[in-house]
């Protein structure tokens, strides 16, 4: 078991007794009625502390501070009680667990559900500004072990501030610990400023020397911040942004560290740490993953896959009750050739509890994309790591930076492309490296094989620039404007017209 993260239901109870939670999602004051200076007295104080804004990150829904910074809800993009974007499965379909349409476009700033839980992890960014300045005031440790967990508070504090950059662009965030003990409203900073402060977070991460390059060999620290962490949130960072010279170099930067493709693709979701695991949040009996309940329908007996042998394993007998919340596109499991062995963690048929035999052609309405299974699973959650950050998407976006930097792929981004090809066992079309608009077509598509139901499509199609055009092809009313969501409108309020609504949005 992963210590670290059994730590974390420690550090979720410190942190609830240091930071008084509220229903307001502005509210950031009264964090804590104890002195900093008398507060953290030793190495262990500062790390149940860290431990605790690691809240957001766990596999198990039902681990929040009132009703904030769900796991789920913040990267993946998706709220079971409201409704799921693009970001969980490839080629943007998600369908409503009540309706099975997809219905992204259709929310509003008083929606609720996903939108306010993935908002309010501005709390979380509040935390760590509070917390980084306890340990820069606190004698409790050496001067090296303060700067580390400072370091990584700084890691987790931009890969949410991403997290929110992503969703609503730039937010209010409160950086500077003066501003959290007051009612002070501050204003949305320009993009610019706001891209600077995660910037500036993560290279002070990576300057800092006792922060460690990664936890690979670490097993009981795996799935805390580390320099490769940094350096592969600075890569979504300037990917998001096409700063294409900067994601170029921390894509590099990445390369040297040691990460390599692993030879089985089935492999990577049985195992939470292996060579190609740069960052992955491992499940456990106290914070299971509940992502197999997302996929599997409500009649599912036993699944099969592509080539018609059993897929799930154990017990045939056995009933799993799902929602079948997310599904993969006909369309889309298609551009699979018959020999990507990605295919094979895609269920195209199943055995129902009463007997049927369940394909496209007799009541499927998508492919189940079942990456993470375990045979040991109740129907509310397994034990299977999430990955986040994988050594393929390093490849696959120094692929992308370098095709956009020198008008076409070179030798270095095809070969870098191939490590990923080889392992599937395709090949890439000649077609595909004939020009730049090819080349990055065919990446698009190729991250969408690869990427599958790990929160990144969405970005994916949105940086393309036909997340809205494939939205519109598929009868959705979307708006150009709908590239971000909207700002909760108890936020808007609360404000008193400081903070403004996302373009387009209104109540």
């Amino acid at each position: 078991m992963n210590k670290f993260f059994a730590y974390i239901i420690l550090g979720i109870t410190l942190s609830g007794a240091m930071l008084t939670s509220c229903d307001d999602l502005l509210e950031t004051k009264n964090f804590t009625d104890m002195s900093p200076y008398n507060f953290f007295k030793s190495e262990g104080d500062m790390d149940a502390a860290v431990t605790g804004i690691y809240l957001p990150c766990t596999t198990n829904w039902g681990y929040s501070d009132g009703g904030t910074g769900k796991w789920y809800n913040a990267l993946f993009n998706a709220d079971i009680n409201a409704y799921y974007p693009a970001g969980m499965v490839t080629t943007d379909i998600v369908r409503h667990y009540t309706s099975h349409t997809y219905d992204e476009f259709n929310v509003g700033p008083s929606t609720g559900g996903a939108i306010d839980n993935t908002y309010n992890i501005i709390r979380f960014v509040a935390r760590a500004t509070d917390i980084i300045d306890q340990i820069s005031k606190s004698s409790g440790a050496t001067e090296d072990i303060r700067n580390r967990y400072i370091a990584e508070t700084k890691t987790l504090r931009a890969f949410y501030m991403f997290t929110l950059l992503d969703w609503f662009g730039p937010v209010n965030v409160k950086l500077d610990p003066a501003t959290l003990m007051d009612n002070t409203i501050l204003p949305r900073p320009s993009i610019d400023e706001y891209v600077g402060y995660i910037e500036k977070d993560l290279n002070d991460a990576i300057n800092t020397s006792s922060f460690p390059d990664k936890y690979n060999d670490d097993a009981d620290n795996w799935g805390r911040m580390s320099k490769a962490i940094a350096y592969g949130i600075g890569m979504k960072l300037y990917m998001h942004q096409k700063q294409w010279e900067k994601a170029k170099e921390a894509t590099e930067q990445l390369m040297k560290m040691g990460y390599s493709i692993i030879r089985n693709y089935e492999d990577l979701f049985n195992n939470s740490c292996t060579a190609e695991h740069i960052w992955s949040v491992p499940a456990n009996s106290a914070s299971d993953n509940y992502y197999v309940t997302e996929v599997l329908p409500s009649d599912f007996k036993r699944g099969y896959n592509h080539l018609g042998s059993s897929y799930m394993r154990g017990n045939n007998d056995a009933y799993y009750s799902g929602w079948q919340v997310f599904c993969m596109r006909w369309d889309f499991y298609d551009t699979f050739s018959d020999d990507d062995v990605r295919k094979k963690t895609i269920l195209c048929q199943y055995d129902t509890n009463d007997g049927e035999l369940r394909t496209r052609s007799n009541g499927m309405v998508g492919a189940i994309p079942l990456k993470f299974t375990d045979t040991q699973f109740a129907n509310y959650g397994i034990q299977k790591a999430q990955p986040i950050l994988r050594y393929a998407e390093v490849l696959l976006s120094y692929a992308e930076a370098v095709n956009e930097l020198n008008n076409g792929p070179t030798r270095d981004a095809i070969d870098a492309v191939k490590q990923i090809t080889d392992r599937a066992g395709v090949t890439i079309p000649a077609s595909a490296t004939s020009s730049k608009e090819a080349f990055r077509d065919y990446l698009l598509e190729e991250r969408g094989r690869e990427l599958f139901c790990e929160g990144q499509r969405r970005q994916d199609l949105i940086r393309h620039g036909v997340y809205i055009s494939l939205a519109r092809e598929r009868g959705n009313n979307a708006q150009d404007y709908q590239v971000l969501f909207p700002i909760p409108q108890s936020v808007i309020t609360e404000a008193g017209g400081i903070v403004e609504q996302n373009q387009g949005y209104t109540k």
